[in-house]
């Protein structure tokens, strides 16, 4: 538990340097804050990625052949940039990031309102270049965004309650993955069915993406409420009972201390990456394959998200506990295994009803796997150097995402569930890394 700082009637010795006043608010207060910013961020991320940029790409722009690339251009963004601004979350605080990512996305998803591509020409070339620049500036605002968000935990939560803490963060997010499916899903039925507009039509996925664009404008207002600012400074529990002052922003940091502490957990950034490689090699085929091959609607796939977020979010706190109950390491190794069983299922099953099994064990092996995975994190490296190390981690996990994006849309378009049967491959040999190779690190 954080201490209070000392009152101002507190004996204080004269010798010792003014100290910075401390500002350290209930940390459990902080963190439902940051949860909300997390649901509706990933709400917004839920609308435009998992439901309307896919299909608004494909028939709303005329444009089949650059899904898998525009997906790509944000996961580009977010793995050249999460580094860097992880750093940058350490040398001018939280606040920044978290205010500044979500801003950019609402201008980029409101310019994808705007967007047209003319059929051939050089407008057409000229309407793709417009349509990656968006999408990269986009994951820019998201590489902003989440290494703030999930030092900020490391940096107002003690180590021995973070796992339970990032499952309260899970939790948001995993609602955010679900209702912003619904959410698009709804607002595109309606008013296609109000209007008479199919699927070629643009002014379809109008409502969804202006729906995202609010969620985001939210999610900066919340950052910057909450968020503290460069200033904050940490005040702990020290041994001996009394307080020490521990740097919460904008602490000095050197790219030594954080090359030292990414030395110590090689197979933590290998495994990130081959497990999100295999997400990514799914996650821009959800939505086709269940329209296309399980001939869902777009509600339809939302509501069949739903369910697994149910259980997801029913699970995750008591999951979270777990991490610090168990230890950090088995809840990984054991998350992994769930994650890995839930996508050999697709071999064996095709139909909605199996496509929700699979989403609750996949949901359940993440909540249980991931807020371990990164409360491990947030210990290395120290204080000063929290969001520059989870920057540098997560890198590794967009360049996963990227190149399962990549891979993934050509080998859907041959075979659609070849993505689904690689993912399962990937995700079998990041449970095995997780049982020879995952150890508790070193702190620094």
């Amino acid at each position: 538990m954080t201490a209070l700082p000392q009152s101002a009637s507190a004996p204080t010795d004269p010798d010792a340097p003014p100290q910075t006043p401390t500002r350290d608010p209930s940390p459990w207060m902080f963190l439902l804050s940051v949860a909300l910013i997390a649901l509706l961020a990933e709400l917004a991320y839920g609308v435009i990625n998992n439901s309307t940029l896919p299909v608004y790409v494909k028939y709303g722009l005329g444009l089949p052949k650059w899904v898998g690339t525009s997906v790509a251009a944000f996961l580009l963004a977010e793995t050249l940039l999460t580094g860097p601004t992880g750093l940058l979350a350490d040398r001018i605080g939280r606040r920044a990031l978290m205010v500044g990512g979500p801003l950019i996305s609402v201008c980029t998803t409101v310019a994808l309102t705007l967007l047209q591509i003319p059929a051939n020409g050089i407008g057409h070339v000229l309407g793709i270049a417009a349509l990656l620049t968006l999408r990269f500036l986009d994951g820019a605002g998201a590489a902003a965004l989440w290494p703030a968000v999930f030092a900020s935990i490391g940096d107002r939560v003690a180590p021995e309650k973070q796992a339970s803490a990032m499952s309260v963060l899970n939790v948001s997010y995993m609602i955010g993955v679900a209702a912003g499916p619904l959410l698009g899903g709804i607002l595109e039925d309606h008013y296609a069915h109000k209007l008479g507009l199919d699927m070629y039509d643009a002014s379809r996925y109008m409502p969804s993406l202006f729906a995202a664009a609010g969620a985001f404008f939210l999610t900066g207002l919340i950052g910057f409420i909450a968020a503290p600012g460069r200033g904050f400074r940490r005040a702990a529990a020290s041994s001996d009972g009394g307080t020490t002052s521990h740097a919460g922003e904008g602490a000095p940091v050197t790219i030594a201390a954080i090359i030292d502490a990414l030395r110590q957990i090689p197979m933590l950034i290998l495994l990130v990456f081959v497990l999100f490689f295999g997400i990514g090699l799914i996650a821009p085929n959800v939505k086709l394959y269940a329209l296309e091959h399980l001939h869902v609607t777009p509600t339809g796939f939302a509501f069949l998200l739903l369910k697994p977020a149910l259980v997801v979010g029913v699970l995750a706190i008591p999951l979270g506990r777990l991490g610090d109950v168990w230890g950090r390491v088995v809840a990984i190794r054991a998350g992994c295994g769930v994650a890995a069983v839930s996508l050999w299922l697709i071999l064996l099953f095709e139909s909605p009803t199996a496509l929700v099994v699979i989403g609750c064990l996949l949901g359940v092996g993440f909540i249980l796997a991931f807020p371990a995975y990164l409360a491990l994190i947030s210990t290395i490296g120290g204080d000063s150097a929290r969001g520059s190390v989870i920057g540098a981690v997560k890198t590794f996990q967009g360049v996963g995402m990227l190149i399962g994006a990549v891979i993934g849309s050509p080998l859907y378009q041959k075979a659609p569930l070849s993505p689904f049967i690689l993912a399962a491959i990937l995700l079998t040999t990041g449970f095995i890394i997780s049982l020879v190779a995952v150890r508790e690190p070193k702190r620094a």
